[in-house]
This record gives structure tokens, sequence and C-alpha cells, in this order.
């Protein structure tokens, strides 16, 4: 067992342990109104380009790079919900965190939800991985670790899941 240990699994325990302390130093309440803030910006984002690209488009220069609309909505509209969802998020939880018994719920619980977090970004990394390069082109260090094996299983896992939640979705729209 001691013998699969590599610098790959040191990474992974730096990984979970700057993701817990930051949580930790921030507290549950702030780090879920930064979540909240990303997907609020990222929806908001997604529907300005979805039902004002046209409209964009004919505002700007005759010549104009065809994605430049896009990319000004995109831009726009997820950095103004982000800094306003955000601000808001961070005042609320400044003004819940002036309660003490609550703060130090609110640092355990930004303790777990860091460590989940730093999970689930190492399985983002296992997913990226497979889809980069052919599995007998993973760096040894990595996939003779100990802990990669444990995230290959997990990422193949969730990309199986995805695909069978598109493959559901595909045929209920199909008439």
């Amino acid at each position: 067992m001691l013998e699969n240990i590599s610098a790959f699994d040191g990474i992974v325990v730096g990984v979970i342990i700057v993701s817990a302390i930051m949580a930790f130093a921030r507290g549950f309440l702030r780090e879920l109104a930064t979540l909240g803030a990303f997907i609020g910006a990222l929806a908001a984002a997604y529907y300005a380009r979805k039902f004002f690209s046209t409209t964009v488009a004919g505002l700007l220069p005759e010549g104009t790079h065809p994605l430049a609309p896009d990319i000004i909505l995109v831009v726009t509209a997820f950095l103004i919900v982000y800094v306003i969802v955000a601000w808001f998020g961070q005042s609320l939880s400044k003004s819940i965190m002036t309660n003490g018994e609550i703060g130090l719920f609110d640092h355990i619980a930004g303790l777990v939800f860091g460590i989940f977090r730093g999970f689930i970004a190492l399985v983002f990394f296992a997913v990226l991985l497979n889809v980069a390069v052919e599995h007998d082109r993973v760096p040894p260090f990595i996939s003779e670790s100990f802990s990669y094996p444990y995230l290959e299983q997990i990422a193949d896992r969730v990309t199986g899941e995805a695909e069978e939640a598109s493959r559901e979705i595909s045929a209920q729209r199909q008439p």
C-alpha cells in the first residue's frame, strides 16, 4: 500500500487541505454566496446570449467578427451579475457572522464544504485527464499512485451518469 504513494498523492492531499483551509477561513455562508453568485452569473450569461445576441449584433459596426456580440454579452452579463450577487451574499454573510454561535458552526461547515470542493476538483481533473489523454499515456506518477485509481473510478461513474442523462433528455425531446 505505501509503495503506491507518489507525488500525485501529495498533490491530492495538498489540494484538499488548501481547499479546506480556505473554506474554513471564509466560512460556509461566504462560500455558498460565492458559489451562488457564480451559478447566477453563468445563468445570466447564458440567457443574455440566448435572447440579446441578435440585438447586440445589430448595434455593432459592419464587418465585426460574428462572435463579438456573444463575447460582449457573456462577459458583461457574467461580470455584472457576479458582482451584484456576490456583494449581496457577502453583506448577508457578514450580518450573520456577527452572531458568535453561528460563526463557529459556519467555519466548521465551511471546512466540510472545502474538503468536498477539493474532492470534486480532483474528480473533475480525472475526468479531464481521461478525456485528454489515452489511458496508457497517463504519466506513471499519476497512474501508479494510491489515489488515482479511486478518482478515475469515480470520474468514470460521473461521465457514465452524464452520458445516460444526456441520452434520456435527447430521447424525451424526440417526438
